[in-house]
């Protein structure tokens, strides 16, 4: 069951996993979050000059290439639940000399501080299932963008047949209540092209588009493979797993990638879904 099933608001505990990966949170040498959000900055096609938001920021994947995008005549807000990873892409803001980027914390579900009809772009990756109520917070995020602004959302589309028989390695330890932000992120509007679709249609949003790509996700061994997962929102299912389970698992989930690419590094293929829309 997902956050978004359950009806309750995942805000605090979120952000306080995200306060504990902060430090190694896309730097494990994996390739995943930075891409991704850089595509997704693309597929926005920002402009010098606009005002731009980031949703759920992490550690700037996506606030970097809209700081550069934009230029410094534009400006870009970044914010996130978790302090340390909002302290964390202040500091990367400041090292780049990006003035037009400000870093704050603040909670996606309730960013009504920002103003409404403020934004020519708004980008989140990875966030929105997150969130209680997903429906209520698009349309919220959407009242925040310009008319004719554009958003977009990065979410999970299929995901190959080594990944979830990885994933299935954690869930027995799970409580039922508890799943990563793959495994919510592949239920309800999250669970197809056309779910998003509509959740972006019932935002009151127009021209709405699917964009789906491969992420290709390299491991050499299963250690490398149990840094990212550790690194990642994942983090909160290892704590349910009794450490005397945890090398049986590693080990395991390393056969399993071995088999992906025998001779070379293992390989995951993520379909990552951008959804696109105008306001």
């Amino acid at each position: 069951m997902s956050n978004s099933e359950s009806g309750e608001s995942p805000g605090p505990t979120v952000a306080k996993v995200f306060d504990s990966i902060a430090e190694t949170y896309d730097q494990t040498g994996v390739a995943f979050f930075r891409p991704v959000a850089e595509r997704l900055v693309s597929l926005l096609e920002p402009r010098p000059g606009e005002a731009a938001l980031d949703i759920g920021c992490g550690r700037g994947a996506a606030t970097v290439p809209l700081a550069h995008a934009v230029g410094p005549r534009g400006s870009v807000r970044a914010v996130d639940a978790s302090s340390a990873m909002v302290a964390a892409t202040r500091g990367l803001v400041v090292d780049l000399g990006l003035e037009q980027a400000r870093v704050d914390v603040s909670d996606a579900a309730d960013l009504s501080g920002l103003g409404d009809a403020t934004y020519d772009v708004v980008a989140s990756s990875l966030v929105l299932f997150f969130l209680a109520d997903p429906a209520a917070a698009l349309a919220h995020w959407a009242g925040l963008l310009r008319p004719g602004g554009r958003i977009g959302l990065t979410t999970f589309g299929p995901l190959d047949d080594a990944t979830r028989a990885i994933d299935e390695l954690l869930v027995p330890f799970q409580p039922p209540e508890l799943r990563d932000a793959r495994t919510s992120g592949m239920t309800g509007p999250f669970a197809s092209d056309a779910g998003m679709e509509e959740l972006f249609a019932g935002a009151g949003l127009r021209e709405v588009r699917t964009v789906v790509e491969p992420a290709v996700l390299e491991f050499p061994d299963g250690e490398t493979w149990h840094r990212f997962s550790m690194a990642t929102g994942q983090r909160a299912m290892w704590a349910n797993i009794p450490d005397e389970d945890k090398p049986g698992v590693v080990e395991r989930a390393a056969a399993i990638l071995a088999a992906t690419t025998p001779g070379g590094p293992g390989r995951l293929v993520w379909q990552m879904r951008y959804t696109l829309g105008v306001r």
